[in-house]
C-alpha cells in the first residue's frame, strides 16, 4: 500500500491552474441538453421513419422511449454502452500515458464514474481521450440510425451523447489551455491542474 502511494506522489505537482467545473451546473446543463436533445431527436426520428401524422406521433414518441429504454433488452444495451464508454477511455488514457497502468486511478463519485489521470499528460491526448468515445459510440451510431432507420442504433448513439454530456462539457471547459500544456486530474472527478508549458 505504501509503495502505490509513494508512485502517485512522485506524479503530483503543486504549481499549475486549477480548474474545477460545478457538478450542480453540470447536472442542470445536461438535464436541459437531455430534454431538448433527446426530445428533438426522438421526434425527428419518429417524423422520417413513423407514420409522419400528429395524430400518431406522441404515441409513436412514447412507444419508442418505453421499448427502447424500459425493456430488458433496453438496460442490456445501456449496460453495455458504460462499459464500453469506460473501456475505450481507459484504452486511450492507458495508451497515451506511455502504458502506465499507476499513472490511471478508478475514481467513483457522485459525479461520475471513470479513470483520472495522476500523471502528467498533454491536455491534446486528453481532449482526443474526452471526444473519442463520444464520436465513436455516440455520434456514429446516432447518424447510421438516423439515416437508415434502426431504432436500436439509433437508441444507442443518443444514450451515449447524453452520457457524455460532462465529457463533452468538460472539454468545452479546457478549450482555452493550449494542447501542449500537460494536465493532471484532481482527487475527484471534474477537477484538474493545467500545468502550463514553457514556451
Amino acid at each position: 500500500m505504501e509503495t502505490k502511494e509513494m508512485n502517485l506522489e512522485g506524479y503530483a505537482h503543486s504549481e499549475g491552474v486549477e480548474v474545477k467545473v460545478s457538478a450542480a451546473r453540470v447536472n442542470i446543463t445536461i438535464l436541459l441538453y437531455l430534454f431538448f436533445f433527446v426530445v428533438g431527436a426522438v421526434v425527428l426520428f419518429n417524423y422520417i421513419w413513423g407514420d409522419g401524422s400528429s395524430y400518431g406521433a406522441g404515441y409513436e414518441l412514447g412507444n419508442i422511449a418505453r421499448l427502447q429504454a424500459l425493456s430488458v433488452k433496453g438496460a442490456i444495451i445501456m449496460a453495455l454502452c458504460c462499459l464500453v464508454y469506460t473501456l475505450l477511455q481507459y484504452g486511450l488514457l492507458y495508451w497515451f500515458t506511455g502504458k502506465d497502468r499507476r499513472a490511471l486511478h478508478w475514481n467513483t463519485d457522485w459525479k461520475s464514474l471513470g479513470f483520472l489521470v495522476k500523471k502528467p499528460l498533454l491536455l491534446k491526448y486528453y481532449r482526443i481521450a474526452l471526444l473519442t468515445p463520444f464520436v465513436l459510440i455516440g455520434l456514429l451510431p446516432f447518424i447510421h440510425g438516423l439515416c437508415t432507420g434502426n431504432d436500436v442504433c439509433f437508441f444507442i448513439g443518443v444514450f451515449c451523447i447524453v452520457g457524455s454530456g460532462a465529457d463533452c462539457y468538460y472539454f468545452w471547459k479546457l478549450r482555452s489551455f493550449n494542447g501542449n500544456d500537460k494536465i493532471v486530474d484532481g482527487d475527484e472527478s471534474l477537477s484538474a491542474t493545467i500545468i502550463k508549458n514553457s514556451y
